[in-house]
């Protein structure tokens, strides 16, 4: 679901941005096989307010084609991830009614995510956060989760929207900045099984941005609190030693 500034108007719809991106109309679906055999599906949507104006996002994924037998990649391998896409749109000055949004573009490759031919999920129980930098861009931090060996990973996928007019050939207006690791939980591993030896633990990472910036981006910082399984099999519980902080690396163009 979009996140809704306080001016909210209804962002376009879930196959109307599917459209913008891929040039294809679905009949009204959020998830379909393009001519590739590659499957295409909306993935989150971010309404903002940035240096004055409301913009709305949405961003789609897109499959290798080789996993063109089934939405659901089933055999997929874990490095195999989904490509991003996005349209974005800005609310029309004068207002207008009948058409409020006004389309300030769409690109078909933001970046790579995920694993097995799937994005990271949506989790839908945590906030998207921002931060403005200095220099006028956002740095949208989505909030996503997967599992790995029955263990819940919660993540964050980070993104920079550009707003400033585009002058070389491969500037974007929004590109993805890498996975935050930012707690995990191992209930499908610790419980409902009487044999079972692994203790269950929690832990939550609250997400800062810091003043301080690396090629104009803000440092990062990952503030880990609940409890995590030793590898002696015990659990210990978390604290300001554990507090991580993620810079930009402008040879990779991740966060690391």
């Amino acid at each position: 679901m979009p996140n809704c500034s306080s001016n909210f108007v209804q962002p376009p719809s879930l196959s109307s941005v599917l459209y913008l991106i891929y040039q294809k109309d679905g009949d009204g679906a959020s998830s379909y096989e393009m001519e590739s055999g590659s499957w295409v599906s909306y993935w989150y949507g971010y309404s903002f307010e940035l240096g004055g104006e409301q913009y709305f996002t949405g961003f789609a994924v897109q499959t290798p084609d080789e996993y063109e037998a089934s939405p659901d990649q089933a055999g997929a391998a874990p490095d195999a991830k989904v490509t991003v896409g996005q349209a974005t749109v800005v609310i029309a000055h004068p207002p207008n009614r009948v058409k409020p949004w006004l389309f300030q573009g769409s690109d078909q490759f933001v970046g790579e995510l995920g694993g097995f031919a799937k994005p990271n999920e949506i989790d839908e129980g945590r906030a998207p956060q921002s931060h403005e930098t200095l220099d006028g861009r956002l740095v949208l931090a989505v909030p996503t989760w997967y599992l790995a060996t029955g263990t819940r990973i919660s993540t964050f996928d980070l993104f920079l929207f550009n707003p400033h007019e585009l002058n070389r050939a491969d500037e974007r207006r929004w590109t993805y900045l890498g996975n935050l690791v930012a707690g995990d939980h191992n209930g499908a591993a610790c419980e409902g099984e009487e044999e079972v030896t692994i203790p269950c633990a929690t832990s939550t990472g609250s997400l800062e941005f810091l003043g301080q910036e690396t090629n104009g981006l803000p440092v990062i910082r990952v503030i880990m609190s609940g409890t995590q399984v030793r590898a002696a099999g015990e659990t210990r519980a978390l604290g300001p030693g554990d507090t991580v902080e993620y810079r930009y690396d402008t040879s990779s163009k991740q966060y690391l």
